[in-house]
């Protein structure tokens, strides 16, 4: 990953003078430039992925099969209640 930061944020096309020219030149001083450690962010996308609930494609198959026969059956109360606690869950009280 780049990242570039600059100090000086460009304001439109001016023709520049010989002062103008100078404060362009400190102006640009402050402009960074990071490139990232490609291993590192391996290491970070492992980390991410190993805390990832493990997918369990025999329940997402029966599932869509029975979504496709007209045959799925749920527990409307079942699901509000989750998504209520969800969302309980998510929001910051205090």
């Amino acid at each position: 990953m780049v990242r570039i930061t600059s100090s000086s944020q460009p304001t439109g096309i001016h023709k520049a003078s010989s002062k103008t020219k100078g404060a362009a030149a400190k102006k640009t001083k402050g402009d960074q430039v990071k490139v990232s450690d490609a291993a590192g962010l391996r290491e970070r996308a492992k980390v991410m992925l190993s805390d990832m609930p493990e997918v369990r494609l025999d329940e997402i198959e029966g599932i869509r099969n029975a979504l496709e026969q007209g045959t799925y059956t749920m527990n409307p109360k079942a699901v509000a209640s989750h998504i209520v606690r969800n969302a309980l869950s998510e929001h910051a009280w205090g």
